[in-house]
């Protein structure tokens, strides 16, 4: 990998110029909930791509770990929108062919991904069953968790799309084409 193309590409096409207005004052890694988790936090994510070390960057679990909780936003005293710099970084890292770490969150994002697209809400049933191919062992252990619900009748086991499923679809298409341009 290129590191000055990738610092290029990053803080041109991504918008990355954003984080050179970043005074790294830590307020997104102190308030994310699970930095303590991540390789970098995302104030030393970002000071790592700003001196170009993006293969480092890339690697790294930080954005997959990212929750879009918006609290590093919220907290950022130069109103920098960390979330999409970490969707960004996603984007350039699966262009690089640098897979997701073994980590739980894109095992469930591909979880959530699948009822949405077929039916285009989420259905619990349906994301627990795929997200139990990656982590059995954490779907077995919410299983008393899952009876209880059922019980409750607070679980969906019919899936009903949503009315206009067709227009649901034309729109998911279109952000395909759009995300692929971008």
């Amino acid at each position: 990998m290129d590191n000055a193309a990738l610092k290029a590409r990053f803080f041109e096409k991504y918008h990355g110029e954003e984080i050179r207005n970043c005074i790294q004052c830590g307020s997104c890694s102190g308030s994310c909930p699970l930095a303590p988790h991540m390789d970098y936090g995302p104030r030393q994510l970002f000071e790592l791509a700003r001196e170009g070390d993006m293969e480092d960057v890339l690697r790294a679990n930080t954005m997959w770990l990212c929750v879009s909780c918006y609290n590093c936003v919220v907290k950022c005293p130069r109103d920098i929108v960390i979330t999409d710099h970490m969707y960004a970084l996603k984007k350039m890292a699966l262009k690089e062919g640098i897979e997701a770490p073994k980590v739980k969150l894109p095992a469930l994002y591909e979880a959530f991904k699948g009822p949405v697209e077929r039916y285009g809400k989420i259905s619990d049933i349906r994301i627990m069953n795929r997200y139990a191919r990656s982590w059995p062992l954490d779907v077995m252990g919410n299983t008393f968790l899952a009876l209880k619900l059922a019980r409750r009748k607070r679980l969906e086991f019919r899936m009903d799309p949503v009315k206009n499923l067709a227009g649901f679809k034309r729109v998911m298409k279109k952000a395909r084409e759009l995300e692929k341009t971008s």
